[in-house]
């Protein structure tokens, strides 16, 4: 297949200005989808690329096919996500003045698709008439796109790197200049049906994870100890599944040895105890080899070791139900912020694109004479932390009682017994009670607050390299008995991260207003407001559209008391919620949208509660945003400990 590319390395402005390219998503594709997650990795590494002063930065592939007709006419077959991604990048950036631009404009089309054209439309010449603002989803547009919009806009005004015009100019010229990717096309003949089979069939790739451990293992002196802590390191990389079951799997015994009888926390204190169980169990079944019991070559340790690890099911199948917060590269960079005792939080600590650099400067700080040590160290860290990952941090558990969105969870696991057989069970992590989740349903309190202000930091960080509350609540658990913990101990350390993080953005030079509010200011306050009824049943989601309860641009057949354009960008009339909810809205007014989405309204934020609420009692006009926005201040405020005059 690749002997038919036509690879072309292009500059992102290339791209759009040569021969005047246009570029038709086709109807077989699928519709934009990317979300906060992968839009903010993309900028965040195209910022890190310019500020660590590189001289370029490879995007990836974009696979085409050339269209009938003009020569510079393609249809997109793979890379359609990133290719979006930039042309609304390009928008956003065109229309703040940051650098004159207009290329790209009409050169993405989507075919045959009228709610994506038309989205990509009103994003371009819209929002272009007002910088200012975000355009109004329409409810016959694409909402992925205006999702992917709102979500460049809110990202590039909170970057506290990005704010200013000089440095987004200096962003922009590199994104347009410096950024590169592969355009490769395909004859107009391929069998794409064959092209798809390939790509989707082709071997794994070598990634920076493998290339740390191997070079790890290089360092330990003999064969049984790089093989247990293959061991170790292949238990902890399966991130879905709780670590007891991924280093004991269909081995009671073992689990018995390593995390006591009741198998919830491990017990071994050393990486001897665990070198010593793991040789015990190798014996018995035969793994151990005659390997050379000597330190070995980065190249030999990278062809044996890397690709060890690919678990085959085994028992309690139904561990599959349960999705880690974060995958196994941004855990191991937690674990060196743990280990270092960094109190750090630049993002680049928790940059898995980074993930060597920072194992070198890691293994660089330490004790050259004794890097077997080290590793050592780290062996038993690596599972002491994950098993205190797997019970203190949420999860979202798949059950059939919880639909395809699954729900938080905060469990850990324990052993049960069932006519003389013992089984795996979960339970509430801080509960008292040994009664299972699955039983009863409920949570008790002290692991529910947890959960709540856990997930409230979830969905406000969405990206990796922005979730340093995880190392804090890490930090705690590695320096106490986890049977002896408090949930409070933890509620405390994340408030206090939660209260920092809202005084910086929202208490600093003057209150920040529209989309310049960071998304922890609304996430915290709904926080906040929850009523302990509400906590119970109330959840945090992922939303990343600043909706303006009045609305910017009103619908004029709708009747009410209008809310000055001084007022509509206060904190006082907006709230965070789906871009599903804000497409729902449109230009409705308040209370339009108060009586005709109550129960949208209940699931997507207290504040947007309350707000309702006033407008069903008295209406929602200029008075009503001040004296909303008022209490809002006055509650974070109170809840940060500032004075009157800290605020104003």
């Amino acid at each position: 297949m690749t002997e038919l590319l036509d690879p072309q390395l292009r500059s992102v402005a290339q791209l759009f200005d040569e021969d005047e390219a246009i570029y038709t998503v086709p109807i077989y594709q699928r519709n934009y989808a990317w979300g906060a997650q992968q839009i903010e990795q993309l900028i965040g590494d195209v910022h890190d690329a310019l500020a660590d002063g590189d001289d370029g930065y490879f995007l990836g592939n974009l696979i085409v096919t050339r269209r009938p007709g003009r020569e510079a006419d393609y249809e997109v077959i793979d890379g359609q996500q990133r290719l979006t991604t930039l042309y609304l990048l390009l928008t956003i950036l065109s229309q703040d003045g940051a650098h004159p631009y207009d290329a790209h404009r009409d050169r993405l089309r989507y075919e045959s698709r009228s709610r994506a054209s038309e989205a990509l439309r009103r994003v371009v010449t819209e929002a272009s008439r007002h910088s200012a603002s975000i355009p109004d989803t329409a409810t016959n547009e694409d909402t992925g796109i205006h999702e992917g919009y709102n979500v460049i806009r809110q990202f590039l005004n909170q970057h506290p790197e990005l704010r200013d015009d000089e440095d987004r100019g200096q962003f922009a010229d590199f994104l347009r200049h410096r950024v590169a990717v592969v355009r490769a096309a395909l004859p107009p003949k391929t069998d794409l049906n064959r092209y798809f089979e390939i790509m989707n069939t082709r071997g794994q790739q070598l990634h920076q994870v493998d290339i740390v451990k191997a070079r790890l293992m290089s360092r330990l002196p003999n064969e049984a100890e790089r093989a247990c802590f293959a061991w170790i390191w292949d238990a902890c990389a399966d991130m879905d599944s709780y670590v007891q079951m991924s280093l004991t799997r269909g081995d009671h015994a073992r689990r018995r040895e390593l995390f006591g009888d009741g198998w919830s926390w491990l017990k071994a204190a050393s990486f001897g105890r665990l070198l010593e169980v793991h040789q015990t169990t190798a014996a018995v079944s035969g793994m151990m080899d005659t390997a050379p019991a000597t330190s070995m070559s980065l190249d030999a340790a990278l062809a044996r070791y890397s690709a060890i690890g690919v678990s085959a099911p085994g028992e309690d199948a139904e561990n599959v139900r349960f999705r880690s917060t974060i995958e196994f590269p941004a855990f191991l960079l937690h674990v060196l912020k743990v280990m270092s005792r960094d109190e750090g939080e630049h993002e680049g600590q928790l940059d898995d694109k980074r993930l060597i650099k920072r194992f070198d400067e890691a293994a660089a700080a330490g004790d050259p004479s004794d890097e077997a040590e080290w590793v050592r160290d780290f062996g038993l860290a690596l599972l002491r932390l994950r098993n205190l990952f797997d019970g203190f941090i949420l999860k979202r558990q798949y059950t059939a009682s919880n639909g395809d969105d699954g729900d938080w969870s905060l469990q850990r696991l324990l052993r049960r017994r069932s006519k003389g057989r013992s089984m795996t069970g979960y339970i509430n992590t801080l509960s008292k009670v040994a009664t299972e989740i699955e039983e009863d349903g409920d949570v008790d309190p002290a692991t529910r607050e947890l959960m709540l202000i856990q997930s409230m930091l979830r969905v406000t960080y969405t990206s990796p390299r922005t979730m340093h509350w995880i190392t804090k609540v890490l930090r705690v658990l590695d320096q106490n008995d986890p049977d002896q913990i408090q949930g409070s101990q933890l509620v405390d350390v994340l408030r206090a991260y939660a209260r920092d993080k809202v005084r910086e953005a929202f208490f600093g030079e003057g209150h920040p207003e529209g989309f310049n509010i960071s998304r922890i200011v609304f996430t915290y306050v709904d926080y906040l407001l929850l009523s302990d009824p509400q906590k119970s049943e109330f959840r945090f989601s992922f939303r990343n559209s600043i909706e303006h309860f009045y609305p910017q641009h009103p619908d004029e057949q709708q009747a009410g008391a209008a809310v000055s354009p001084e007022h509509l960008n206060l904190l006082g009339n907006l709230a965070l919620v789906s871009v599903g909810a804000n497409s729902k809205f449109s230009n409705s007014l308040p209370r339009a949208k108060a009586e005709n989405y109550r129960t949208t309204i209940e699931a997507q934020s207290t504040k947007l509660q309350v707000m309702a609420e006033t407008t069903r009692t008295h209406g929602w006009g200029d008075q009503q945003v001040l004296q909303h926005h008022d209490a809002i201040v006055k509650l974070l405020m109170s809840d940060l400990g500032l004075s009157t005059a800290a605020g104003e």
